[in-house]
């Protein structure tokens, strides 16, 4: 029995052994990708595109239109402002050809000032095209921004120390009590006074001179000369009386007295022929500033409609503040 177990054992061993070797002798068959270099697929990444910086199209859609030398979109002036503004901008165009605009505008929107300045004023064409001399007055009013954008050609007698100061000296000090109206009229009062003639400057002194007038307690100034005139002209009276006289009480001689009617004779027959000499007045002309009746409103409206940029450019000369 034995002996037929192994018989059977090494009959099953020969045969797995001679099908373990057919199954490593058949030939491989070819598959349609051999021999090609597939590449491995690769995973990608999605990259976000960069953000859209702000284009010019995008910044001059916030432009107001031109309609004139004053543009008040953020409505800080006064009708009365504004008419002398326009009144005072257009004698200084008639007699220079520099054009200076002033604007306001609610928001900036996000950009700085000085690149809305120099993109305004090249939009607008402001100042000639051959001369360059425009300039802007922008005051932004929720970002408390001001600047004053000067043209190429004015570069010289409006550079930009002459800008910062009318800013600091002659806008922000009105602007930082809500005077809108009056800082706008004296800060472009200053810089008609550095471009124009000087028959503008005169007037633009007197200008000047009204702002700080109708600032000005006039009650506490005429109640301060009158107790000085009060009490000084008593004791200017005693005291001359005492150096003329060592005794002011004493009673003057008629020669003193025959002294000073000779001299009030003499001062009146002067006075007289003066006021001969002078020529009067012509009492048809008249002139005034800052009040204008319902014609020449008017009249300033239609001119302003018809107002344009003369294609003038802007280099970002001038400066800038805050309030």
């Amino acid at each position: 029995m034995r002996g037929v177990q192994r018989a059977l054992q090494g009959a099953l061993l020969s045969l797995w052994l001679a099908g373990s070797c057919a199954v490593m002798a058949q030939p491989q068959v070819a598959t349609p990708t051999d021999g090609l270099n597939v590449p491995q697929a690769q995973t990608v990444s999605q990259v976000e595109p960069p953000p859209v910086a702000a284009t010019p199209v995008a910044l001059q859609s916030l432009f107001p239109k031109l309609t004139g030398r004053v543009v008040d979109t953020a409505q800080l002036l006064t009708p009365s402002a504004a008419v002398y503004l326009t009144q005072m901008l257009e004698r200084l165009e008639q007699s220079t050809t520099d054009q200076v605009v002033v604007v306001t505008v609610p928001s900036l929107a996000g950009y700085s000032i000085e690149e809305f300045g120099v993109e305004l004023g090249r939009h607008w064409g402001i100042g000639q095209k051959d001369k360059n001399n425009g300039v802007l007055l922008l005051v932004a009013r929720d970002d408390r921004k001001v600047r004053i954008e000067v043209g190429y050609g004015l570069e010289g007698p409006l550079n930009d120390i002459s800008a910062a100061m009318i800013i600091q000296h002659s806008i922000i000090p009105y602007f930082k009590d809500d005077l809108y109206s009056t800082g706008i009229i004296a800060g472009t009062t200053s810089i008609v006074r550095l471009l124009g003639p000087a028959a503008d400057r005169m007037m633009v002194y007197h200008s000047a001179d009204k702002g700080w007038l109708a600032n000005t307690d006039w009650f506490g100034v005429v109640r301060v000369l009158f107790f000085t005139v009060l009490i000084g002209i008593p004791f200017a009276v005693f005291a001359w009386s005492w150096r003329d006289n060592d005794d002011p009480f004493r009673p003057k001689s008629k020669e003193q007295k025959a002294a000073e009617k000779a001299a009030k004779k003499a001062a009146k027959k002067e006075a007289a022929l003066r006021e001969a000499r002078t020529p009067k007045p012509d009492k048809s002309w008249s002139f005034s500033f800052g009040s204008s009746g319902p014609r020449d409103i008017d009249s300033i409206t239609s001119s302003s409609s018809s107002f344009s940029g003369g294609g003038g450019s802007f280099g970002g000369g001038g400066a800038s503040g805050s309030w």
